[in-house]
């Protein structure tokens, strides 16, 4: 149980941090597009062009980790249920 508990929490904490992560790199592109007046020229736009690969990978690397550790929660949660005799505390152990 307590392993299955870890795990569980281990999960959740991933999620979030993926979510955070998932803000941040949004709010970069935001911030990034909002600013694209202040690039100029061919080298400042090959710049802003590298930024925003970089970004976008972020992004998607953050969707598939967060996608993962929701599963990967669910999965507990459906372990969980399907064994709830394991799941029991017992006073007298």
């Amino acid at each position: 149980m307590l392993v299955s508990s870890i795990a569980k929490f281990n999960a959740i904490g991933q999620m979030s941090s993926s979510a955070f992560g998932m803000m941040q790199a949004s709010g970069n592109m935001i911030s990034a597009s909002n600013n694209k007046n202040a690039f100029g020229g061919e080298h400042d736009l090959a710049m802003l062009n590298k930024m925003d690969k970089k970004l976008s990978m972020d992004l998607l690397t953050n969707k598939l980790t967060y996608k993962i550790a929701y599963l990967q929660e669910k999965m507990l949660n459906k372990h969980k249920c399907n064994n709830p005799e394991k799941s029991t505390f017992s006073a007298l152990a």
